[in-house]
């Protein structure tokens, strides 16, 4: 297949590509931009060996990440939050030996790792009209991020050119994006949901407008002022762009693509009072972003459900004889990942015998084919034999007046085997019998919390995902 950035540039030279601030740049002013830093960082990568990126939402990030594709070099997407030995070990295990970074971020990386590194916002290069870019394979290696590591050393998902093109085109097939839709991207380049923007500006010939950081106010004029129809969001951010909504979007605003957890009903509520176009979705690193949405049409009717999985991708619920019984989600298609960095093993062990990826999630399928998502299998409270399923009672719990988020955990007990307990983090003084009265009505009694912790913040990854371990070691130290 030709290559992708060279491709989109012989279609729509003139189209709008990328816009940051007040630069904008049209696909053939990309191209050359790309161009003319593949010529200077050529020579200054260290072979043999990966490279990887490391910084915020620039167009030096943006621009690097395209001419990586251009000269064949898989992509190590590298984490800014992530720890020194944190770093240490992602560094080491892809076998990095440059980091396209900005200066910003120096002192951290020359902390980790012997590599070279090569500051973007230093590196001066001139535009130029021709480059000999490397076709693109499908099979090849596009890029590597890591996960989150919940339980023990993240792990390497490899993701192929044909995980993106499936995972764009899936996509696309669902929710057609045009030439005059413009994708805001305030979520971070080095995760899926950030890359996968810009594959897709790539594929569709769409446009994006980059955000260095999550800006909410900046945002909502923006979509006030029609400079975005489409935004990646996930909860807390969501939650953050209803807050600044103060007058109504531009016309021409599509929707908001919600990944990264489930929203309660309050919220959606408050989505649908301010007109604004929600489509629930669920994905993961090793699907390359999406694999199942659900259209702002039916997001009231089937509140909780994620909705129906894309046309490339086949999902059933494992070990189940009808709709509505609770099991493991498993998932096939071209946009799965063909395996972890150096761990062969791994894709094996999360793979059946007849060839289904076993996603770790616990789910189950209406009679309408919609798919609701309950809870991480490892999550999975068992209390006097019943199931209970955090994500359930965290979305009643984020309610709560004054809330911001909650995490629910199991903690052994003698005589139920495990009960739950409940983290707020509120600006709001609860105890636990006032909380179990405002479940009363909502959940199931045996789905109550049995203890409430109030806390300023939850652990999580550098990726942002809970650590509901780090909560169950700390009940456990407090026994």
């Amino acid at each position: 297949m030709d290559n992708w950035l060279q491709k989109r540039t012989q279609l729509t030279p003139k189209r709008l590509a990328l816009s940051f601030h007040d630069q904008h740049w049209s696909f053939q002013e990309l191209q050359r931009q790309v161009n003319g830093l593949c010529a200077r960082l050529q020579p200054r990568l260290v072979k043999p060996g990966r490279v990887a990126i490391l910084g915020n939402n620039t167009p030096a990030l943006y621009m690097g990440i395209l001419a990586l594709q251009q000269l064949g070099e898989p992509i190590v997407c590298l984490n800014k939050h992530l720890t020194i030995p944190e770093l240490q070990y992602q560094i080491k295990d892809a076998q990095v030996q440059t980091v396209l970074t900005t200066q910003e971020f120096l002192p951290q990386l020359q902390a980790a790792a012997a590599v070279k590194l090569l500051a973007l916002d230093q590196l001066e290069w001139q535009p130029q009209a021709d480059w000999t870019a490397q076709p693109t394979d499908l099979d090849a290696l596009a890029s590597i991020m890591y996960t989150s590591g919940t339980t023990g050393r993240p792990k390497g998902v490899c993701q192929s050119y044909r995980n993106h093109w499936t995972s764009a085109m899936g996509a696309e097939l669902n929710l057609p994006v045009t030439k005059s839709d413009c994708w805001i991207c305030a979520v971070p380049l080095y995760h899926i949901s950030g890359l996968s923007i810009v594959m897709r500006s790539l594929l569709y010939g769409m446009p994006v407008r980059l955000y260095e950081h999550f800006d909410p106010q900046a945002i909502t004029q923006d979509l006030v002022h029609g400079q975005g129809t489409i935004i990646s969001v996930v909860p807390y951010m969501l939650k953050k762009l209803l807050a600044a909504k103060h007058e109504p979007y531009s016309d021409n605003f599509g929707y908001m693509l919600l990944g990264g957890g489930a929203i309660d009903q309050a919220t959606l509520d408050q989505c649908e009072q301010k007109h604004i176009p929600v489509i629930q979705s669920y994905g993961m690193t090793e699907t390359a972003s999406q694999v199942v949405a659900l259209n702002p049409a039916d997001a009231q009717r089937k509140l909780g459900s994620v909705g129906k999985p894309l046309f490339p991708v086949s999902l059933k619920i494992a070990n189940v004889s009808r709709p509505g019984e609770i099991g493991e989600i498993l998932l096939k298609g071209d946009n799965l990942t063909p395996g972890y960095l150096n761990q062969p093993q791994r894709l094996a062990e999360k793979t059946t015998a007849s060839g289904w990826f076993r996603t770790g999630d616990l789910g189950y399928v209406d009679d309408e084919g919609f798919l609701y998502v309950k809870s991480r299998l490892t999550e999975l409270i068992i209390s006097g034999g019943e199931n209970i399923y955090p994500h359930e009672v965290e979305q009643v719990l984020n309610q709560l007046p004054g809330v911001q988020e909650s995490s629910v955990v199991g903690k052994t007990d003698a005589t139920w085997g495990s009960i739950p307990v409940a983290f707020l983090v509120t600006d709001q003084v609860w105890n636990l019998a006032e909380v179990q009265e405002f479940l009363t009505g909502k959940l199931a009694k045996y789905k109550f919390p049995k203890e409430l912790h109030l806390v300023d913040h939850l652990p999580k990854t550098a990726n942002g995902k809970l650590q509901r371990v780090e909560l169950v070691k700390w009940l456990k130290k407090h026994e």
